[in-house]
């Protein structure tokens, strides 16, 4: 499934990215990416990663069965610029889901870099048996994100109204979209 990492791939400046699964040996350099993106992003994560012991521990005890990382990182040092996440429930009833989350270091949004991350997650989607991918997005916050994933046939399922809490307390939309996955790429 990921033999065709790592691969190199070229943004709209000229930038030139490496796309991998990410490592253990990728704990720093995680950190150290979280730390750049916004508060009010990482604020709306499932997972608080952004302690060195609660990354530490989500990465010893990954499962390749049930999460697939992918970073983007920059050739030169290796620093991290973007990652995505699909995430598989064990269960049987829903094991043709797959719940997707991406995050792209500010310096490199607007370059393509995340519409590279998302077609790498559908194909490893595809590789899964994956039937549906699903992706949230919490209004106001990742708005250009939820328009961005819109033009990759993401489909919105569902607006969950005032459902999250912002780190202000304010109650702010939840969207959810889902992306059918085809067999075969010809399929699109």
């Amino acid at each position: 499934m990921l033999e065709d990492y790592p691969r190199e791939v070229v943004l709209k400046d000229g930038t030139v990215v490496v796309l991998r699964p990410l490592a253990i040996e990728d704990e720093a350099r995680m950190l150290e990416f979280l730390a750049r993106m916004p508060a009010e992003e990482c604020w709306f994560l499932r997972e608080e990663l952004q302690e060195s012991a609660k990354l530490h521990e989500w990465l010893v005890k990954l499962d390749s069965s049930r999460t697939v990382p992918l970073v983007a990182v920059r050739p030169e040092d290796q620093r991290i610029v973007a990652n995505v996440r699909l995430h598989r429930r064990p269960s049987q009833f829903l094991r043709h889901v797959a719940h997707l989350r991406i995050m792209v270091d500010p310096e490199f949004r607007h370059l393509r870099l995340g519409t590279w991350m998302l077609v790498d997650a559908i194909k490893l989607a595809m590789e899964m048996g994956i039937e549906k991918l699903v992706a949230e997005f919490v209004s106001g916050i990742e708005d250009h994100a939820r328009m961005a994933i819109q033009r990759l046939d993401f489909f919105e399922q569902a607006v969950l109204k005032d459902y999250v809490k912002d780190p202000q307390g304010n109650y702010r939309d939840l969207y959810i979209l889902v992306k059918t996955i085809h067999r075969e790429w010809s399929d699109f």
